[in-house]
C-alpha cells in the first residue's frame, strides 16, 4: 500500500511536468489559465453584477465574489473530467505494469490539488493587491480545500468504475458538469436563484463549498458548522462509496478496458 502510494506520488509529478511541456510558456500557463478565466469572467459579466453586488466597499467586490468559486469549481470539474475517463487514458499503462489502478487515480488527484493550491495562493495575491483585508481566518481555506479535493476524488472514482460499461458517459459527464456549473452561485449571487428555485441550493453539493470560499475572501467570515458537517459529510459518504464500488467492479473493469 506505501509502495503504492508512493508511486502515485511520482506520477503526480511527472504529470504536472508533462502537461504543458513543448509549450512556449511551459509550466507559466499553471498561473496563465486561471488569470485569463477569471478575466474573461469579470469583463463579461462585471458591469451587471455590480448592480446586484452591492455587498461590500471595495470596487473590486465582483471579482473578489468570482475569484475563488470560480477557482474551486475549475479543480472540482477538472477531478471529475480527468477521473472519468482514466481508465482508458492510462489503460496502456495498467496493461503493462503491474500497478493498482487507483495509483493513476490518486496522481491525477494530487496533481490538481497542487494546481488549485497554486491558483488559490493567486487569488490571496490579488486580495493583498486590492488592499482586501486577508485575516486568520483565511486559513480555513487549506483544510475545506482538502475536503472538497476528497469529494471529487470520490465522485470521479464512482463515474470512472461506469463509463467503461457506459461508454456513452464519456459524453455526457461533461454536458452534466457544464450544466451544474450554471446552476451553482459562482458567477451570479445565490439570491438570484434562492428567491425562486431553493431547492436548487439546497441540493446542490457545491453550494455548500463555494458559500464558504466566497464568504472567507468578501467577509473573512469562518465556515459555520453547519457547512463544515455537510461538506464533511458528502466528502466522507463519497469517498465511502467509491471505495465499496471500487472493490467490487474493478476485476471485470480489468478484462474490458
Amino acid at each position: 500500500m506505501k509502495h503504492n502510494i508512493l508511486l502515485a506520488f511520482d506520477f503526480a509529478k511527472r504529470d504536472f511536468k508533462e502537461r504543458y511541456i513543448g509549450t512556449g510558456f511551459g509550466e507559466l500557463w499553471y498561473f496563465i489559465s486561471p488569470v485569463v478565466t477569471i478575466f474573461i469572467y469579470t469583463v463579461i459579466f462585471s458591469d451587471f453584477m455590480k448592480m446586484k453586488l452591492n455587498i461590500i466597499d471595495n470596487s473590486y467586490s465582483y471579482s473578489i465574489y468570482l475569484v475563488p468559486g470560480l477557482l474551486a469549481w475549475t479543480s472540482f470539474s477538472t477531478i471529475l473530467l480527468r477521473l472519468n475517463t482514466s481508465f482508458f487514458e492510462k489503460a496502456h499503462l495498467i496493461k503493462k505494469i503491474n500497478v493498482p489502478m487507483y495509483s493513476f487515480q490518486i496522481a491525477i488527484v494530487l496533481t490538481e490539488f497542487f494546481t488549485f493550491l497554486l491558483a488559490m495562493l493567486l487569488g490571496l495575491g490579488f486580495l493583498l493587491l486590492i488592499e482586501q483585508p486577508i485575516t486568520w481566518n483565511f486559513l480555513w481555506l487549506l483544510p475545506i480545500m482538502l475536503i472538497q479535493t476528497l469529494f471529487a476524488f470520490g465522485l470521479g472514482v464512482i463515474l470512472s468504475l461506469f463509463t467503461p460499461f457506459f461508454k456513452d458517459l464519456k459524453e455526457v459527464v461533461p454536458i452534466i458538469v457544464q450544466l451544474w456549473f450554471w446552476l451553482t452561485p459562482i458567477i451570479y449571487i445565490k439570491t438570484m436563484l434562492a428567491d425562486k428555485y431553493p431547492l436548487l441550493l439546497t441540493y446542490n453539493p457545491f453550494y455548500y463549498f463555494v458559500d464558504i470560499y466566497q464568504n472567507i475572501f468578501l467577509y473573512a467570515k469562518p465556515p459555520s458548522l453547519h457547512s463544515l458537517v455537510i461538506i464533511s459529510l458528502e466528502a466522507l459518504l463519497s469517498i465511502i462509496i467509491a471505495g465499496y464500488l471500487y472493490k467490487k467492479m474493478i476485476p471485470t473493469i480489468k478484462d474490458i478496458i
